[in-house]
Formats: structure tokens, C-alpha cells, sequence
């Protein structure tokens, strides 16, 4: 009984560091001069590299039964590319805050989604959860104007959100029969692929970069996204779901947190209002309905 707990403990501790790291991913998206495309780019190339490799030790089969799995994975990856440039385009015309909050809210669109995409029964709490989350990104809106960035921001980070709770419902239905890091690579591997073939047939500006920069970027994907995937998906073969989930609503807290250490963002008192109950309404959201 001892031994089991202390293995828990040691899969708890996986999930709020993988958490913890999701959280500063944010970060480089402002520290690192380099435009959203060169950025994902970099993320999900070195992520895939390192996922590869994990894969490749651990000795996990990279074939899917069925073909159209194969469809819905390059599907996943699309709705993955779209996620991370917008969410990082969010940071960049704004602050890591409006980005990270804006995310957050991901669960309002799987609220509304699900219940249809699942034919499953909507469930009245979320109504609660729903218009706290809507009311909290209204509060944030200083004007209705395309020209103010941190308008502009949330307009990114809501796109961003809405991508990923599409991916999300796409791994949901893929997880059932495959391992979460094979098509987290698989999803990774056709970012690299869009976004080059997108560079090279378009000739898209990249902006510049030094070498520190570089290899913040190997970092970024390595370390930030690969470990960190790696982390939670290890964590979630002894914690639940649910806990995990829980959990997961603090990546904007850490987010916010390592920003205000490392670039001195200051929060307003509305956006501090905002986020409260923006969070509130997630960890409503994420709490099971008792039978």
C-alpha cells in the first residue's frame, strides 16, 4: 500500500511539472524575436525529433488500424498548426497574460461541442460555466477596435482556443485506440510539414534569430513541449482524468506568475477580476455531475 502511494506521488509530481511547464511555454513566444510561423516551426520540429526518439526506446508501434485514422490524425495536425500560430500570435501583438487567459477558455467551446459531436447530454452546470467564461473575456475587451493589440490578442487567443478544442475532440476519439505519444508525434510531424511546405512554396518572411536564440527554440520544443507531453501523459497512468484536469487549470496561473517575474507584466484589477472567474467557471466546468 506504502509503495503504491509513493508511485502516485511520483506520477502527481509528473502532471504539475508538466503543467508547470506548459505554463512558461508562453514565455517564448515573447523572448524569442522570431515571427509565429518560425516559431512553431521550430516547436514542433524539435518536439517531433524528441518524441521520436522516446518512441523509439520505449519500442511503441507507430501503425494505425484503419486508414482513416491516418485522415484524422493530418486532420488533428492541421487543427494543431492553427492552435500554436495563433496562440502565439495572441503573445506577441499582446502580453503572455491575454494569450494564456484567453486559451484557458478552451473548455467553453467543448462545452458546446461535445454534446453534438458525442450525441452526449448537455449538462446544466456548464450554462453557469458558459456565461462566466463569456462574461470574463468581455470584461477584458478594452474596446471594440481591431487597431488596440490586446483586443487583437484576445481575437488570436479565442481562434487559438477554438483549435484546440477541435484537436481535442479529434484525440479524444483517437486515444481510445492508440497511445497518446504516437499521436501527439504524428500530429506534431504535420505541423512540420505544413508550415515547410508553406515557407518554402511561399516565401514567407521568418524574421531573424542569433544562436542563443536557437537554441532557446530547440529548448521551447525539447524541453517545453516534448518532456512536458511526455510528463503528462506519463502522469496520467496512475492519476485520474479528472485530477488531471484539475490540475491543468493552473498552467495560466504559472503562466501569469513566470511573466511577471521574467518580463514584468503587471495585471489590472480587471484583469485580475476576469481571470478569476474565468478560472472559476474551468474548474466548475471539470467537476463531474453526481448521479
Amino acid at each position: 500500500m506504502k509503495q503504491r502511494k509513493v508511485n502516485a506521488s511520483k506520477e502527481l509530481l509528473a502532471i504539475h511539472t508538466a503543467v508547470f511547464l506548459f505554463g512558461g511555454a508562453g514565455l517564448f513566444a515573447k523572448l524569442i524575436p522570431m515571427s509565429a510561423l518560425l516559431l512553431t516551426l521550430g516547436r514542433a520540429l524539435f518536439s517531433s525529433l524528441a518524441l521520436y526518439m522516446f518512441i523509439h526506446f520505449k519500442k511503441y508501434s507507430l501503425r494505425f488500424h484503419r486508414m482513416r485514422d491516418y485522415f484524422w490524425n493530418i486532420i488533428a495536425g492541421v487543427f494543431l498548426t492553427i492552435h500554436w500560430i495563433f496562440f502565439i500570435l495572441s503573445i506577441q501583438v499582446s502580453t503572455v497574460y491575454i494569450g494564456t487567459i484567453t486559451f484557458a477558455t478552451y473548455p467553453m467551446f467543448v462545452m458546446v461541442l461535445e454534446p453534438r459531436v458525442f450525441k452526449e447530454k448537455f449538462e446544466p452546470c456548464h450554462l453557469f460555466s458558459l456565461i462566466m467564461i463569456a462574461i470574463g473575456i468581455a470584461y477584458l475587451i478594452p474596446a471594440f477596435e481591431l487597431n488596440n493589440t490586446t483586443t487583437l490578442g484576445i481575437i488570436y487567443g479565442l481562434i487559438s482556443s477554438f483549435s484546440y478544442a477541435l484537436l481535442g475532440m479529434i484525440n479524444r476519439k483517437l486515444s481510445l485506440s492508440y497511445d497518446s505519444v504516437v499521436i501527439t508525434l504524428y500530429e506534431q510531424t504535420v505541423v512540420t510539414l505544413i508550415l515547410t511546405l508553406a515557407i518554402s512554396l511561399f516565401q514567407i518572411p521568418l524574421g531573424h534569430g542569433n544562436t542563443f536564440d536557437f537554441i532557446s527554440l530547440i529548448i521551447y520544443g525539447v524541453v517545453f513541449t516534448a518532456l512536458a507531453h511526455s510528463l503528462y501523459i506519463h502522469g496520467l497512468k496512475k492519476v485520474k482524468t479528472q485530477i488531471a484536469s484539475i490540475i491543468s487549470v493552473l498552467e495560466p496561473i504559472y503562466s501569469i506568475f513566470l511573466a511577471i517575474l521574467f518580463l514584468h507584466e503587471r495585471l489590472a484589477i480587471q484583469e485580475v477580476i476576469a481571470t478569476v472567474m474565468i478560472l472559476l467557471a474551468v474548474f466548475v466546468a471539470m467537476i463531474p455531475e453526481k448521479n
